[in-house]
């Protein structure tokens, strides 16, 4: 089932983001330049390498940033499924911890039998209670 494949396919793309690890980030992206990443408050970003390098920039930041999904949902079809969640971003910095709450939109590609990344879509949304964040899983 197509379903199952795709959440441990966008848990690969949280866990390459979480470990700031970009050989991960690598595999979980379609290498094309139809692939588009639109980080919060940024410009789009179009093709492999742009998006690369904007993940390897995020990564040698240093914010300490960590992303914790909810209302995850997935839809399948036939060659193009997607994922929508908010995304619960925490960063550490030398104010404490700061909470942002973003939604996504993370749509894969089956590409020469395998499903890989073509869009990433994150935009923020209102604030919630830090004990609402803390509390969901």
């Amino acid at each position: 089932m197509n379903r199952q494949l795709i959440l441990e396919i966008n848990q690969r793309f949280y866990d390459a983001f979480n470990k700031n690890d970009i050989d991960l980030m690598r595999r979980v992206w379609l290498d094309a330049p139809s692939a588009q990443c639109l980080h919060p408050g940024w410009d789009v970003l179009c093709g492999f390498e742009p998006i690369l390098k904007s993940w390897q920039n995020i990564f040698e930041s240093g914010e300490g940033l960590e992303i914790r999904l909810s209302n995850v949902e997935v839809t399948v079809s036939d060659d193009l499924d997607w994922v929508t969640c908010q995304e619960k971003l925490f960063a550490l910095s030398s104010a404490g911890v700061q909470l942002s709450k973003v939604h996504a939109t993370n749509l894969f590609k089956r590409h020469n039998g395998e499903w890989k990344m073509i869009l990433h879509h994150a935009s923020p949304v209102r604030g919630i209670p830090a004990e609402q964040i803390m509390g969901e899983n």
